[in-house]
């Protein structure tokens, strides 16, 4: 019975066409993200090495793309309030802009932003628990920021000239 159950669930799963993420192929095999000890640059290094063919520099090469990152900042805003004035709910933002250039300096991907958001609901009780929640949810926002970034620049194609 139990392997038939772990043939449904892989027979199900085949059907839908699910499949494990794997290699991305990127246009470069070099890239130099700048500034290299920001944030969400230590976290998108780790993923372009493991998830593509390329490598990442930590010193800029002539012959290495060009990652910028412009701006990034996270933001806490009050949504809702209970009658007694306390906060309820807050909407946590997450904003990074960035342009990406090949190693002649020509712009590939122009400067774009993007913009995150994740709702927390709040109690005064549960202070240290809504914090670490707030943390976990700041860093799922900037997972989901590199592997928007990633697809971005798995997407470019480079002239050839």
């Amino acid at each position: 019975m139990k392997k038939i159950a772990i043939l449904l669930i892989a027979f199900l799963l085949a059907s839908c066409g699910f499949h494990l993420r794997g290699q991305q192929s990127m246009p470069f095999d070099t890239l130099f993200i700048s500034p290299p000890d920001s944030p969400l640059a230590i976290v998108l290094r780790k993923a372009i090495e493991h998830g593509s063919k390329a490598h990442v520099v930590h010193a800029p090469a002539k012959d290495a793309y060009r990652l910028e990152i412009l701006d990034e900042t996270t933001d806490r805003i009050i949504l809702s309030l209970d009658a007694t004035g306390q906060v309820r709910e807050y909407q946590l933002q997450y904003k990074v802009t960035f342009r990406f250039l090949d190693p002649k300096g020509n712009v590939l991907i122009p400067r774009s932003e993007l913009f995150l958001t994740r709702l927390l609901s709040y109690s005064i009780s549960e202070i240290l628990a809504k914090e670490s929640e707030a943390q976990l949810l700041n860093k799922d926002m900037m997972n989901d920021a590199v592997f928007q970034i990633m697809r971005r620049l798995a997407a470019v194609k480079p002239d050839e000239n």
